[in-house]
């Protein structure tokens, strides 16, 4: 009995000397931010993040993600994003080895830092320090106060921080400030702040989940801050020009625009099937090249059609891809970007999981648009009129409306409103310049045939005598491009009864499953995909980027003040 007891007592003090080799939890060990609000505004903000990656997941490092085009009502609101000094090295490396290597980009007012070595994975905790300078965040007058609020962490991190901290430093003596944590928009406030004089320390009481921050509002003396109010004014007014309504006075404008600018209009024959040369996404930015979610919409369902993946319709409302074995390797640059981004973490993903799609889809569109550039099928001269129409005119409306003073003096007001008018016709009729080539106007008028066709075609017609697969392979084949044209339920309609069982590529309700039945969940699927392809959590952001923030017209975090709700705010995640 005793050699029994001894060999268990053996084995457990193996087992529990013996490494674990258990799934690492991706997550932040510790979140250190050092900030100092000086007096002319602009607010120094230091960073230390220790990022632990997982085990399971090949990591290069950390993406940082910081938004500096905010929103106040329906206008844009820029502010200055200053990066000073980007650093990082791994916490086990006793040697000091130091890097600095990261890329950025910047879209619909977001920076993004992809800090590490695209070559490399890294293994182990490492810690990264990001240096950077605000101006025009975070800061608001009021009658009786000045006001600091920002948001120390925004609550965009899609993985947890255990440990955060910070330290702000101001120009006055603080009176009074208040916290808050939890997701977007929550008010909650379980955090503990110390104040010591122009000093205060601040920290959430638990860990921060994923896509949990947590923001300060601090109370300054009047005067303490200078009065930035104008240049702001100023700088949103210029940031808004396009939003300004004109007077259609113009005709002359409009004429010359017309005959220069305007492809002709060519005969339009219909088209029974789509051009082998583009894909759904290419011919919908041929017709307008511009973002749209229902293109991305269209190329999913498009995608699926030609069997890379199937839709799944797992719950209502709620869908899922599930990967095939089908190769995409080979597909267009901007195809490969879409399916990759959507397939990165395995083959079978829900859409509403699809954290950063919002950047695949803005990326595969960008794609898309350089490669129809590529095919000649936008004109360099008439892109170069375009923007010379949009610029000259803001060039020549910021030195008008410093000459007021001139205009008011000479009493010839009336000539300073008109040319502020006539400039921001200039600029409005920018936007009506066809930049397609001769071959892009060809392109684009051979798929107003296939609307033509889709719209007129009746069933009877194109059942290719009575050949089911033929009669199968044309509706879902066009299917994709009756999305782009908005006439998809009027597509589904001529074939209510073409399915006895759902397609392949697409599992919903069987029960009651017909083509129409297919459209309505379309709607459904658009509209999931639009949440997917415009903000990096379900409540972090309005259009990726365009988020509210204090400012000298913004809100008081002293009323109705929540986290995510001030200026400033980083999100993010392991890349």
């Amino acid at each position: 009995m005793k050699k029994i007891f001894s060999f268990l007592f053996f084995i457990g003090v193996v087992f529990i000397a013996t490494p674990t080799f258990a799934q690492q939890e991706e997550k932040i060990l510790e979140y250190r931010s050092d900030i100092v609000v000086n007096s002319d505004t602009t607010i120094d903000i230091t960073e230390k993040i220790t990022f632990q990656p997982s085990t399971t997941i090949p990591r290069h490092g950390l993406e940082w993600t910081i938004p500096y085009v905010y929103s106040v009502g329906a206008f844009k609101r820029p502010t200055k994003l200053d990066i000073k000094m980007i650093k990082y090295f791994p916490v086990s490396d006793s040697s000091n080895t130091i890097y600095n290597k990261y890329s950025r980009t910047d879209e619909n007012g977001w920076a993004t830092l992809r800090i590490g070595n695209p070559d490399r994975y890294i293994s182990g905790a490492h810690v990264y320090l990001i240096q950077y300078k605000l101006t025009y965040t975070g800061i608001s007058y009021f009658d009786e106060w000045e006001e600091v609020y920002l948001n120390i962490i925004g609550p965009g991190w899609n993985i947890p921080i255990e440990n955060a901290s910070a330290t702000l430093t101001l120009p006055s003596t603080i009176s009074e400030a208040i916290c808050y944590t939890g997701k977007d928009k929550n008010n909650a406030q379980n955090c503990e702040f110390t104040i010591n004089g122009n000093t205060i320390d601040v920290k959430p009481n638990t860990t921060l989940t994923a896509y949990e921050g947590y923001s300060v509002a601090i109370k300054q003396p009047l005067g303490t801050f200078e009065d930035t109010t104008k240049q702001q004014a100023l700088i949103v007014i210029l940031s808004n020009i396009g939003i300004l309504l004109p007077i259609p006075v113009g005709i002359f404008l409009f004429l010359f625009l017309k005959k220069k600018f305007k492809n002709p209009s060519l005969t339009v024959i219909p088209e029974y099937k789509p051009m082998e040369e583009l894909d759904v996404l290419t011919a919908a930015l041929v017709i307008k090249p511009v973002f749209n979610t229902k293109n991305i919409s269209a190329v999913l369902i498009e995608m699926a059609v030609k069997g890379f993946y199937t839709i799944k319709e797992y719950k209502k409302n709620k869908y899922e891809f599930v990967k095939s074995t089908k190769d995409y390797s080979n597909l267009p640059s901007h195809l490969n970007e879409l399916l990759s981004g959507i397939f990165k973490k395995g083959d079978s993903v829900k859409i509403d999981k699809l954290d950063t799609f919002y950047l695949v889809a803005n990326k595969s569109n960008s794609l898309a648009l350089k490669e129809l550039n590529g095919r000649g099928y936008f004109s360099i001269k008439k892109k170069n009129s375009k923007t010379i129409f949009a610029l000259v005119p803001l060039f020549l409306f910021f030195i008008v409306f410093n000459s007021i003073s001139i205009f008011i003096s000479f009493s010839i007001l009336g000539w300073f409103i008109g040319i502020l008018i006539s400039l921001i016709l200039f600029f409005i009729f920018s936007f009506m310049i066809d930049t397609r080539s001769e071959i892009g106007n060809k392109v684009y008028h051979q798929l107003l045939g296939l609307k033509m066709y889709i719209q007129t075609a009746e069933k009877e017609k194109i059942k290719f005598h009575s050949d089911p697969k033929k009669y199968k392979e044309v509706f879902e084949t066009l299917l994709p491009y009756a999305m782009i044209f908005n006439l998809e339920k009027q597509w589904s309609e001529q074939f209510k009864d073409l399915y006895k069982t759902p397609p392949e590529w697409y599992q919903g309700n069987f029960d009651t499953f017909n083509t129409v039945y297919l459209a309505n969940s379309l709607s459904k699927f658009n509209s999931s995909v639009r949440t997917s392809s415009s903000s990096p959590s379900s409540s972090y952001s309005s259009s990726r980027g365009h988020r509210s923030g204090g400012w000298s017209s913004g809100g008081s975090g002293f009323s109705g003040g929540s986290s995510g709700g001030g200026g400033g705010g980083s999100g993010g995640g392991g890349w």
